[in-house]
Protein backbone atom coordinates (compact mmCIF):
# COMPACT_ATOMS: atom_id res chain seq x y z
CA UNK A 1 0.00 0.00 0.00
CA UNK A 2 2.86 2.34 0.77
CA UNK A 3 4.29 2.02 -2.75
CA UNK A 4 0.88 2.89 -4.24
CA UNK A 5 0.66 6.16 -2.25
CA UNK A 6 4.26 7.07 -3.09
CA UNK A 7 3.62 6.46 -6.79
CA UNK A 8 0.35 8.45 -6.67
CA UNK A 9 2.08 11.43 -4.97
CA UNK A 10 4.94 11.49 -7.52
CA UNK A 11 2.49 11.21 -10.39
CA UNK A 12 0.42 14.11 -9.05
CA UNK A 13 3.54 16.25 -8.50
CA UNK A 14 4.67 15.70 -12.09
CA UNK A 15 1.18 16.57 -13.38
CA UNK A 16 1.10 19.82 -11.35
CA UNK A 17 4.57 20.87 -12.54
CA UNK A 18 3.76 20.09 -16.19
CA UNK A 19 0.44 21.94 -15.86
CA UNK A 20 2.22 25.03 -14.45
CA UNK A 21 4.77 24.96 -17.26
CA UNK A 22 2.06 24.74 -19.93
CA UNK A 23 0.08 27.61 -18.32
CA UNK A 24 3.19 29.75 -18.16
CA UNK A 25 3.93 29.09 -21.83
CA UNK A 26 0.34 29.90 -22.88
CA UNK A 27 0.29 33.19 -20.93
CA UNK A 28 3.67 34.20 -22.37
CA UNK A 29 2.55 33.53 -25.94
CA UNK A 30 -0.77 35.34 -25.40
CA UNK A 31 1.02 38.47 -24.10
CA UNK A 32 3.45 38.36 -27.01
CA UNK A 33 0.69 38.32 -29.61
CA UNK A 34 -0.98 41.36 -28.00
CA UNK A 35 2.19 43.39 -28.59
CA UNK A 36 2.67 44.34 -24.95
CA UNK A 37 5.18 41.73 -23.85
CA UNK A 38 7.70 39.48 -25.50
CA UNK A 39 8.45 35.82 -24.98
CA UNK A 40 12.10 36.51 -25.72
CA UNK A 41 11.94 34.94 -29.16
CA UNK A 42 14.27 37.55 -30.67
CA UNK A 43 11.65 39.91 -32.10
CA UNK A 44 10.99 43.33 -30.68
CA UNK A 45 7.40 44.10 -29.79
CA UNK A 46 5.82 47.53 -29.87
CA UNK A 47 3.12 49.02 -27.72
CA UNK A 48 -0.34 48.90 -29.22
CA UNK A 49 -1.21 51.96 -27.13
CA UNK A 50 0.86 54.52 -29.07
CA UNK A 51 -1.11 57.63 -29.99
CA UNK A 52 -0.56 60.44 -32.46
CA UNK A 53 1.71 63.07 -30.97
CA UNK A 54 2.82 66.46 -32.29
CA UNK A 55 6.03 68.01 -30.98
CA UNK A 56 6.42 71.79 -31.21
CA UNK A 57 9.49 73.37 -32.81
CA UNK A 58 9.34 76.08 -30.13
CA UNK A 59 8.72 73.98 -27.03
CA UNK A 60 9.91 70.42 -27.55
CA UNK A 61 13.08 70.59 -29.66
CA UNK A 62 16.58 71.65 -28.55
CA UNK A 63 17.89 73.97 -31.24
CA UNK A 64 21.30 75.30 -32.20
CA UNK A 65 21.90 79.06 -32.12
CA UNK A 66 20.31 81.18 -34.83
CA UNK A 67 16.63 80.20 -34.55
CA UNK A 68 13.90 82.69 -33.60
CA UNK A 69 10.20 83.43 -33.94
CA UNK A 70 9.64 84.45 -37.55
CA UNK A 71 6.03 85.27 -38.38
CA UNK A 72 4.66 82.73 -35.90
CA UNK A 73 6.99 79.89 -36.89
CA UNK A 74 10.46 78.92 -35.75
CA UNK A 75 12.85 80.13 -38.43
CA UNK A 76 16.46 81.05 -38.91
CA UNK A 77 17.57 84.54 -37.98
CA UNK A 78 18.73 86.47 -41.07
CA UNK A 79 22.36 85.63 -41.72
CA UNK A 80 22.39 82.51 -39.53
CA UNK A 81 23.05 80.26 -42.53
CA UNK A 82 21.76 76.95 -41.19
CA UNK A 83 20.75 75.28 -37.97
CA UNK A 84 19.45 72.10 -36.40
CA UNK A 85 16.81 71.19 -33.84
CA UNK A 86 16.87 67.84 -32.02
CA UNK A 87 14.32 65.79 -30.11
CA UNK A 88 14.89 62.59 -28.13
CA UNK A 89 11.71 60.78 -29.14
CA UNK A 90 9.60 60.46 -25.96
CA UNK A 91 6.85 58.26 -27.42
CA UNK A 92 6.54 54.50 -27.32
CA UNK A 93 8.55 52.39 -29.72
CA UNK A 94 6.66 51.57 -32.89
CA UNK A 95 6.06 52.29 -36.55
CA UNK A 96 5.05 55.90 -37.28
CA UNK A 97 4.19 58.15 -40.21
CA UNK A 98 6.31 61.29 -39.77
CA UNK A 99 4.84 64.61 -40.92
CA UNK A 100 6.57 68.00 -40.71
CA UNK A 101 4.61 71.26 -40.72
CA UNK A 102 6.63 73.90 -42.55
CA UNK A 103 5.81 77.53 -43.36
CA UNK A 104 6.46 78.57 -46.96
CA UNK A 105 7.44 82.03 -48.19
CA UNK A 106 7.08 83.86 -51.50
CA UNK A 107 10.73 84.85 -51.86
CA UNK A 108 12.66 81.61 -51.70
CA UNK A 109 12.85 77.85 -51.26
CA UNK A 110 14.88 77.01 -48.14
CA UNK A 111 16.64 73.66 -47.84
CA UNK A 112 15.51 71.18 -45.19
CA UNK A 113 16.35 67.70 -43.97
CA UNK A 114 14.70 65.42 -41.41
CA UNK A 115 16.82 62.65 -39.95
CA UNK A 116 16.45 59.78 -37.52
CA UNK A 117 19.57 58.84 -35.56
CA UNK A 118 21.69 60.63 -38.18
CA UNK A 119 20.05 58.92 -41.17
CA UNK A 120 18.13 61.18 -43.55
CA UNK A 121 14.46 60.18 -43.89
CA UNK A 122 13.34 63.22 -45.95
CA UNK A 123 15.20 66.09 -47.59
CA UNK A 124 14.47 68.72 -50.16
CA UNK A 125 13.53 72.33 -50.69
CA UNK A 126 10.44 74.14 -49.51
CA UNK A 127 7.80 75.00 -52.08
CA UNK A 128 6.94 78.70 -52.34
CA UNK A 129 3.73 80.22 -51.00
CA UNK A 130 3.10 81.54 -54.52
CA UNK A 131 3.37 79.72 -57.84
CA UNK A 132 6.99 80.89 -58.33
CA UNK A 133 9.67 82.75 -56.39
CA UNK A 134 8.77 86.44 -56.29
CA UNK A 135 11.37 88.97 -55.27
CA UNK A 136 8.84 91.72 -54.81
CA UNK A 137 5.39 91.53 -53.27
CA UNK A 138 3.86 94.73 -51.87
CA UNK A 139 1.87 94.14 -48.69
CA UNK A 140 3.08 90.52 -48.69
CA UNK A 141 1.01 89.45 -45.64
CA UNK A 142 -2.11 90.16 -47.71
CA UNK A 143 -0.96 89.50 -51.30
CA UNK A 144 1.64 86.73 -50.88
CA UNK A 145 1.13 85.34 -47.37
CA UNK A 146 3.16 82.52 -45.90
CA UNK A 147 1.34 79.18 -45.98
CA UNK A 148 1.63 76.16 -43.73
CA UNK A 149 2.33 72.97 -45.67
CA UNK A 150 2.55 69.36 -44.47
CA UNK A 151 5.60 67.41 -45.64
CA UNK A 152 5.25 63.63 -45.48
CA UNK A 153 8.57 62.12 -44.37
CA UNK A 154 7.29 58.54 -44.70
CA UNK A 155 6.73 55.63 -42.33
CA UNK A 156 9.58 54.59 -40.05
CA UNK A 157 10.27 52.38 -37.04
CA UNK A 158 11.08 54.75 -34.18
CA UNK A 159 12.14 53.68 -30.71
CA UNK A 160 11.85 55.59 -27.47
CA UNK A 161 14.93 57.82 -27.15
CA UNK A 162 15.81 57.88 -30.88
CA UNK A 163 17.11 61.26 -32.03
CA UNK A 164 14.86 63.10 -34.48
CA UNK A 165 16.54 66.10 -36.13
CA UNK A 166 15.27 68.94 -38.29
CA UNK A 167 17.88 70.82 -40.34
CA UNK A 168 17.10 74.08 -42.08
CA UNK A 169 19.15 76.34 -44.36
CA UNK A 170 18.17 79.85 -45.39
CA UNK A 171 18.38 81.02 -49.01
CA UNK A 172 18.67 84.46 -50.62
CA UNK A 173 17.53 84.31 -54.26
CA UNK A 174 16.35 87.93 -54.05
CA UNK A 175 19.43 89.59 -52.64
CA UNK A 176 18.94 91.21 -49.23
CA UNK A 177 15.80 89.39 -48.14
CA UNK A 178 15.56 85.63 -47.99
CA UNK A 179 13.58 82.61 -46.93
CA UNK A 180 14.41 81.32 -43.47
CA UNK A 181 13.41 77.62 -43.18
CA UNK A 182 10.37 78.36 -41.02
CA UNK A 183 8.67 75.39 -39.41
CA UNK A 184 6.16 74.58 -36.67
CA UNK A 185 6.21 70.93 -35.62
CA UNK A 186 6.73 67.27 -36.35
CA UNK A 187 3.84 64.83 -35.93
CA UNK A 188 4.17 61.08 -35.36
CA UNK A 189 1.12 59.00 -36.27
CA UNK A 190 1.15 55.27 -35.33
CA UNK A 191 0.86 52.86 -38.27
CA UNK A 192 -0.12 49.20 -37.90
Amino acid sequence: MRNFHSFNFKSRLIQVLLGAAVCSLLVSCQESSSGEASSGGGTESFSANNTTATYSAFNDFNCSAGWSNRDGALGLTAGAGSGTCDLAFPGGSGKYRVTVTIQTEFDGKPIYRVSLNGNTIKAGTYPTSTSTVQCRCDDWRKNCPDRNVLVDAGVHVIRTGDTVQFYGEEVYPCGKHGAYAKWHSITFTPVN
